[in-house]
């Protein structure tokens, strides 16, 4: 077994992860240092506040999706879209048909992870269209945090990107247990398992 130890220090199955391993108090506190943007801000913003400002942007019925669309990165680590990109063209020219493989084994690799996630909280994975939901609300929470905790960019992102608008809501940084607290009453609130338990999962 390929493992790495959590933050409460169980082995987490990195290949074939399960959802027994799934701790939702667990993931809400370690992503609360796992920085967005390889830290290329000049406040520690966590893919934690991050998901909170999703699942602000999704529609209700989205927001379970919403809060756990990143929630791998608790045992991955948050691989920006540029670095993933960056990976995929490197390999491209260094082996025939390496941007697909890059670019495949990452996928892969939180798709085991989001099923188990899934599976744990009581959800059945996401369909096309709910994929498509929680695309756009990462996207306008992208944009959102690029306004409120980025300098300007030096230049233009993706065309696509520039398009979306961000909330109207202005964004603050937030302390590392004031996240963590609201990440996890917001998985209290809308993952169907920790519903029904009514306590710590």
């Amino acid at each position: 077994m390929i493992w790495a130890q959590s933050l409460r220090g169980r082995a987490i199955d990195l290949v074939n992860p399960t959802p027994e391993q799934v701790d939702f108090r667990e993931i809400a506190d370690t992503l609360t240092g796992v920085y967005r943007w390889c830290g290329a801000a000049e406040l520690d913003i966590s893919v934690a506040l991050h998901t909170l400002i999703v699942s602000d942007a999704a529609p209700e019925d989205i927001k379970p999706y919403a809060l756990l669309h990143d929630a791998h990165e608790a045992r991955t680590g948050d691989i920006p879209r540029p670095v993933q990109m960056a990976l995929a063209e490197i390999a491209g020219h260094a082996y025939r048909g390496g941007n697909f493989m890059i670019n495949g084994a990452i996928g892969i690799m939180k798709t085991r992870h989001d099923r188990a996630i899934y599976a744990a909280a009581g959800l059945e994975e996401p369909t096309p269209h709910q994929c498509q939901e929680i695309k756009l609300a990462d996207n306008i929470a992208l944009m959102t945090e690029r306004r409120d905790f980025l300098l300007p960019p030096p230049r233009p992102w993706d065309a696509a990107l520039e398009a979306i608008r961000p909330l109207r809501r202005r964004y603050r940084h937030i302390p590392k247990p004031d996240v963590a607290i609201e990440l996890y009453r917001r998985f209290q609130q809308y993952l169907p398992a920790l519903q029904q338990r009514g306590v710590a999962a």
